[in-house]
């Protein structure tokens, strides 16, 4: 046990497309951070993805990793960035990982694999739930 707090972070799709900050210490990564005492990894999630992107997300499911908790998810809000701050640089929307990553290129690829997954097992389940998110739209039949 190293006494650190877990962490958690978020990968939340638009479509095709997933969000990453840039941090102004490293590089492109996944919006995240520490779970804070007394908060749950998933108040956490919602809290750290608002915080660094000015977006909120639906949870759709979840990747449970070593020492944290990966939240997939669906963007709920329109994808208006806020201004940089003084820890995220920008925010983005991308289809493929970009360059330079905070992180080895192999534990994003691995995650994003994942997420994709989830993301489409929630896409299949829709016909029975329903989506609350604005920017899903609900299946067609004709």
């Amino acid at each position: 046990m190293s006494g650190r707090e877990p962490f958690v972070y978020v990968i939340a799709f638009s479509g095709d497309e997933f969000v990453m900050v840039r941090h102004t210490r490293r590089a492109w990564e996944m919006p995240g951070g520490r779970v804070e005492p007394g908060e749950t990894p998933d108040q956490a999630a919602s809290r750290e993805f608002s915080e660094e992107t000015g977006m909120t997300f639906e949870p759709v499911g979840c990747i449970y990793v070593d020492g944290g908790k990966v939240v997939v998810g669906l963007v709920r809000s329109n994808c208006v960035y806020p201004r940089p701050s003084e820890e995220i640089a920008e925010v983005r929307m991308f289809t493929e990982l970009p360059e330079e990553l905070s992180f080895p290129e192999v534990e994003y690829r691995d995650m994003l694999d994942r997420a994709r997954k989830n993301i489409e097992s929630f896409k299949r389940g829709k016909n029975i739930i329903a989506s609350a998110s604005p920017l899903i739209k609900p299946l067609q039949s004709e």
